[in-house]
């Protein structure tokens, strides 16, 4: 590495390190703030509190990360720009090409690393902070295992097993309650194949009712209307739960291949497999997009202008990505698009600012 590609890293990683540490304390002032109000009136311990939000610090760096990045660039590169080392060092026969490339190779080092921090210690920091906020913190009772392809709880008449939760279309599917008496002894079990949430209620679509009957055996008949109370309304399911950002890419597999099986869609959770490869590299487009615009600010403009022209960038990105995977997950998109069309687009925007530039 040469001396201008070491002395341009170095600013870059110290910008980008100041830009990570002071947008974590900025999130994490509004979520201490926020969560403050949620968990007030719990008398937790202090150690149990201060541990919830150490744990949520790994999802943080992922959720700064891409800002961070954009950010770094802009300030790094726009001050060289700004003090006319980049002319100078174009002077000397640099191309903004050899000036960018250092920077490039960073960011996808830096990317890779967040794709492996992604995948090994935000999934498991994540589910244990939700745990200690819901079971330790709140005093809520577990009252069974939910995961992103089926879900078991207890209700007072029984358990409930439901074959897969639809958040998007708030549909149960696979719905299955195994009622029993006091002695927990098996009395009958209602079996419905989906229930949809309209007008505050679960609509149920048919069903059927195995009747046991003391000498063992089971009479089957439809189920009458109103017979199965299921009051729980959506959020409740998709509160408890289990986040694809606390499972790993290996466990979201799986589970999307159980509900394939199932015969059952996956499409969102599909589309959160291949978030999980394409969100990690939003700090190399960002960086790609912004060093066009700092470099610029040196040249034409004001310094001001051009960094908010590269935070307006950022900001189109984070929206054309949350507009992409939530087309995707409804099934307007496959996932592969969805989770890849905001990185080649902005890639696209970067490559043709740098292109059509005359820096």
């Amino acid at each position: 590495m040469s001396v201008i590609a070491r002395y341009l890293v170095a600013l870059y990683f110290k910008a980008f390190v100041l830009c990570l540490v002071s947008g974590m304390a900025l999130f994490f002032t509004i979520d201490f703030f926020e969560a403050l109000e949620t968990l007030e009136g719990y008398n937790a311990d202090i150690s149990t509190v201060a541990l919830y939000f150490v744990l949520k610090v790994p999802n943080m760096v992922r959720e700064v990360y891409p800002a961070a990045a954009l950010l770094a660039v802009l300030i790094s590169l726009g001050n060289l720009a700004r003090h006319h080392e980049i002319l100078a060092m174009r002077a000397c026969g640099i191309s903004t090409f050899q000036l960018a490339l250092p920077l490039l190779y960073l960011s996808a080092l830096i990317s890779i690393g967040m794709l492996i921090w992604n995948e090994t210690v935000v999934p498991p920091t994540a589910a244990e902070s939700r745990r200690i906020r819901d079971i330790t913190i709140m005093k809520k009772r577990s009252t069974g295992a939910f995961n992103s392809s089926s879900l078991w709880f207890q209700a007072r008449n029984g358990f409930f097993n439901i074959e897969y939760f639809d958040a998007n279309r708030r549909a149960l599917f696979g719905l299955t309650l195994y009622e029993t008496d006091k002695d927990l002894r098996l009395l009958r079990i209602l079996e419905v194949p989906e229930a949809y949430w309209r007008d505050d209620k679960w609509d149920i679509q048919g069903g059927q009712v195995k009747d046991i009957r003391e000498n063992g055996q089971i009479e089957h008949r439809p189920l009458r209307l109103g017979e199965l109370d299921l009051t729980d309304p959506p959020s409740d399911f998709a509160n408890r739960r289990q986040k694809t950002k606390e499972l790993g890419y290996a466990q979201l597999r799986r589970r999307i291949e159980v509900l394939r099986a199932k015969g059952l869609q996956a499409d969102a959770f599909e589309v959160d497999l291949n978030a999980k490869l394409s969100l990690p590299f939003a700090g190399l487009i960002t960086v790609l997009v912004g060093f066009p615009l700092a470099v610029r600010s040196g040249n034409r403009g004001g310094a001001t202008s051009n960094i908010v022209a590269g935070l307006a960038v950022g900001f189109a990105y984070w929206v054309t990505m949350a507009i992409a995977l939530a087309i995707g997950r409804s099934g307007g998109l496959p996932p592969f698009v969805a989770a890849w069309t905001a990185n080649v687009l902005f890639a696209a925007i970067g490559a043709a600012l740098y292109v059509g530039s005359d820096i």
